[in-house]
């Protein structure tokens, strides 16, 4: 029995290499092809051009994944019943089930690599191409650049303030604004003038804070500013470091919220990133249904493996063209089932997990059904 797992484990693997390769290599080849024209315009180098398919090259085995595993263990048992070789071990006494479960496990480590994989690899790389592809997108990488963002500091009663703020970057992971400059203006009935400019190296938000045993809700710490004059921008002030200053609240109201629309998007965050936002902001549905997105598709390596079973053996004189059909037509109705059960997570029509989880358990008990079918 060993030896028969060994077998179909190196069946299997050897056509799952085949086959993600394949496929990595026919969505990257389909993706330069529909860029290549914003390559030239944007005068992408031959050494950006490579960095960016090889940062592309991680999220494109992610998505290929599903359709390999499904694909690689159909294939697996086509050739064994091409072969007789199912009859075979049918005939020496031992379950067709039974070998299944080797290929049901190599879908488990299959699924737990996948996660894995996801939250470290690609979206590192996704982040890393979000830079680059900056270059050529009206769309400024949300997570780690927000060049030319200028917002009207507002005051509570609904009216606006005559300073403007301008942020370089923003981190909403740690609610951390890095190069951020405040102009005031002297909106005079005849004329405009800037008044003076604040250059502060960093802030960082901070619901609750306790400084000098005294509260303070909703503030920003501010650290390393610098006052300039209207004329030729000469220091007027340096105010140390480590000074903490806050946004009166009373004056300018300008919270986190304010850079919501600046959140990176998550295929860029890993899952861990994603829960530790979402805990940070309760309010944004969209977060929870994405990192509870990230666990559910890591299952569906497991779960085409059990359609892959189910569907093989049930029908023995099924050849590799039918196997393709048979996987194309599965994995479209999987993806078109879970978009759509996250487009009504994001709605609030369903809950954060239900959402994502309610396809993976339809596709699940369709597959443990037609396992169970299998004659032995």
């Amino acid at each position: 029995m060993s030896l028969l797992n060994i077998y179909i484990t190196k069946n299997f693997i050897s056509k799952f290499i085949f086959l993600i390769i394949g496929f990595t290599l026919l969505f990257l080849i389909v993706d330069i092809i529909g860029n290549i024209d914003k390559f030239i315009e944007s005068n992408f180098t031959h050494t950006e051009i490579l960095s960016y398919c090889i940062l592309s090259i991680p999220s494109f085995i992610s998505i290929a994944l599903p359709i390999t595993t499904l694909l690689a263990c159909i294939f697996t048992i086509g050739q064994l019943q091409k072969n007789h070789e199912l009859t075979a071990i049918k005939a020496s006494g031992i379950s067709l089930k039974k070998i299944s479960f080797t290929l049901i496990f190599l879908g488990i480590i299959i699924s737990f690599t996948s996660f894995i994989f996801d939250n470290t690899v690609v979206s590192n790389s996704m982040k890393k191409r979000a830079e680059l592809t900056e270059k050529f997108s009206n769309k400024p990488n949300k997570a780690k650049k927000i060049r030319n963002s200028h917002i009207i500091l507002e005051k509570k009663d609904g009216s606006f303030t005559n300073n403007i703020l301008s942020i370089e970057s923003y981190n909403p992971l740690n609610n951390k604004a890095s190069g951020i400059i405040i102009q005031k203006i002297n909106n005079n009935p005849e004329y405009s003038r800037l008044e003076f400019k604040i250059d502060i190296d960093s802030m960082i938000y901070k619901k609750n804070m306790e400084i000098n045993n005294i509260s303070q809700k909703n503030a920003w710490i501010r650290k390393g500013i610098t006052l300039l004059n209207n004329k030729d921008e000469k220091q007027l002030l340096k105010i140390p470091n480590d000074t903490t200053f806050f946004y009166n609240q009373d004056k300018s109201h300008f919270t986190y919220k304010d850079l919501n629309k600046k959140l990176p998007d998550a295929k860029e965050l890993s899952y861990w990133e994603l829960q530790n936002l979402s805990k940070k902001r309760p309010d944004e549905i969209s977060l929870k249904v994405d990192y509870n997105f990230k666990i559910a598709f890591s299952f569906t390596s497991l779960i085409m493996i059990l359609f892959g079973i189910g569907l093989s053996i049930k029908k023995p004189r099924t050849n590799y063209t039918t196997g393709i059909g048979i996987g194309i037509i599965v994995i479209f109705l999987y993806y078109l089932g879970i978009k759509f059960g996250q487009s009504l997570g994001y709605s609030k029509t369903l809950s954060p997990f239900a959402s994502v989880w309610i396809v993976n358990f339809i596709f699940l008990g369709s597959g443990i059904w037609l396992f169970s079918r299998i004659r032995t």
